[in-house]
């Protein structure tokens, strides 16, 4: 047998941690449990004959099992802070649109849509796709329909969670005066037919 392959088989390390859980709770079992228990399923002289072994199993499982916790809970830990971090980012972006990206985002309100139609070298589109705001909708695997130099696009799901009318110049019950003023300032690729603000 080649040595290489020996290393590979007795290599317990690459084993999922449910399995060193699996052991150390046997093997603390045999190695813990009343002799009368041992003896009623046949396992007492597996603890007198190779006693050591199972210690040696408890021993080295049960390590490997605290480590795969210790290492379970920092990458936990840090996936919080990273979510943390990344959710912060997000919504001081949407505190912080300009004119022209508050222009696209009240598109998907006024058309009532969670995706709508842009044309993708629009400089605002870009600037929304590339901060994450806004995503191209994939329709097979990962391509995308294009009509002409348009294609759908739709937000973000945590943005469409967290937006809200004041982050777009928008309220609930718009005066005359604001809705003439969100009608002047909607893109100009819009159709203007659209509007249903």
């Amino acid at each position: 047998i080649d040595m290489e392959n020996l290393k590979a088989l007795f290599d317990l390390t690459k084993l999922p941690a449910k399995f060193f859980f699996l052991f150390a709770v046997l093997s603390g079992f045999v190695l813990f449990a009343d002799s009368i228990i041992l003896k009623r399923v046949h396992l007492e002289k597996l603890n007198e004959s190779y006693g050591w072994i199972v210690g040696l199993v408890f021993i080295s499982t049960t390590g490997l099992v605290f480590v795969n916790f210790i290492i379970w809970s920092f990458k936990t830990i840090s996936y919080k802070f990273k979510f943390f971090k990344v959710k912060k980012e997000y919504i001081a972006r949407l505190r912080n649109l300009d004119m022209h990206e508050k222009a696209v985002l009240r598109e998907f309100i006024i058309n009532q849509k969670s995706s709508i139609e842009v044309p993708i070298d629009n400089p605002t589109i870009t600037g929304l796709i590339r901060k994450k705001i806004i995503s191209i909708n994939q329709q097979f695997g990962n391509g995308f329909i294009m009509t002409g130099m348009n294609t759908a696009v739709s937000m973000n799901k945590f943005v469409e969670k967290h937006l809200t009318l004041a982050d777009i110049d928008l309220t609930e019950n718009p005066t005359e005066e604001e809705v003439e003023n969100v009608r002047a300032n909607r893109p100009d690729w819009v159709e203007r037919h659209s509007w249903r603000y």
